[in-house]
């Protein structure tokens, strides 16, 4: 990593840093000041190692850390590619159900249009006969619904 990229990224690089050099401080940063030949000497100092092995382990540790973050740019690249992914899917998916809640509801509409009260008693009588079991369970869930509905409201009004 060059002079130049080591100073522009200094403010992001430090947590890493941190992490890697405990024994540095916040002034010992404050002092470095995105410059490599200091932050080789503040090493040096605080870890009691020779120029040469200070400057090993920074050049070794800034290679990782370019590293990282060439490794973090492809993995943001391959997540923005699976969200965008994701995002037609769920656009497609939704045009797919709205498409199909405007068919269900044209088709209802034009169902009670056409028919009258009776023809309408008639078709639910026809699927109670067809489907007792599924009725029975429609009308308890109902039935636990409008139960439900009106003791909430009783319970609203005592709070009142």
């Amino acid at each position: 990593m060059n002079q130049d990229v080591f100073s522009g990224q200094w403010k992001q690089m430090r947590g890493t840093l941190k992490s890697w050099w405990g024994r540095l401080t916040d002034d010992d940063f404050d002092r470095v000041g995105g410059q490599k030949d200091k932050l080789i000497g503040v090493v040096q100092e605080r870890y009691g190692q020779t120029r040469q092995q200070a400057e090993q382990e920074v050049e070794r540790r800034l290679s990782e850390y370019g590293q990282m973050g060439a490794t973090a740019g492809e993995s943001a690249s391959k997540l923005k590619a699976k969200v965008d992914e994701f995002g037609a899917t769920v656009s497609h998916k939704a045009s797919d159900a709205t498409s199909a809640v405007t068919s269900g509801v044209q088709t209802a509409r034009s169902y009670f249009h056409d028919r009258d009260l009776d023809d309408v008693s008639g078709d639910i009588a026809g699927l109670v006969r067809r489907y007792p079991i599924q009725a029975c369970l429609i009308g308890i869930g109902l039935g636990y619904l409008l139960a439900r509905s009106t003791l909430g409201l009783g319970e609203r009004s005592r709070i009142d």
